[in-house]
């Protein structure tokens, strides 16, 4: 029943056209990568629907109920920015997205999470292969490498003078002659 609904959504998406903003071929090229905006004009022929005129979204083009919002496997996505909002999603019916706002180490948490329960992560290719990647700091690393090199250049022995000072010395000479 789902995949025939999941099958016709797809003949529709495949006869649906891309519907082109108003005047987007014809006098403003920067509208043709814009999105759809619903012509307004009182005499406005796209909007009166005129023979030869651009069509508009109409409810024709719409995904049946039951498959609306569904990804391609047949799974409804859900947005996850804690370990709490694992605890509400359906394995069988849902797919988890981790939020764009989620840092290092609640990611880590959430994954290990995902992990233990076998859920499925739309926007994370291999969990295993993210969670190793979060669990490497190179903290302690980084500090011993800014550690040396702040060495380094103590170490190091700077010019007597620098060319601006020797300019000026031959600039002060030159005057005093």
């Amino acid at each position: 029943m789902l995949s025939e609904k999941l099958a016709t959504r797809a003949t529709i998406k495949k006869r649906k056209p891309t519907f082109i903003r108003r005047h987007a071929i014809v006098q403003f090229s920067k509208l043709k990568k814009s999105n759809w905006r619903s012509p307004k004009g009182m005499g406005n022929k796209q909007r009166r629907g005129r023979k030869g005129q651009p069509i508009k979204p109409t409810c024709g083009f719409g995904s049946p109920k039951e498959v609306k919002g569904m990804n391609k496997n047949g799974l409804f996505e859900v947005i996850v920015n804690n370990v709490s909002d694992l605890e509400k999603i359906d394995v069988k019916a849902n797919t988890v997205v981790i939020g764009s706002t989620v840092g290092g180490r609640k990611k880590l948490e959430i994954l290990n999470v995902v992990k233990t329960k076998k859920f499925a992560v739309s926007n994370i290719k291999d969990v295993d292969k993210e969670i190793s990647k979060l669990t490497k700091v190179k903290k302690t690393e980084s500090k011993k490498k800014s550690v040396e090199k702040v060495e380094e250049k103590k170490s190091e022995s700077k010019p007597e003078t620098t060319k601006k000072e020797e300019a000026k010395k031959w600039i002060l000479g030159n005057k005093n002659s």
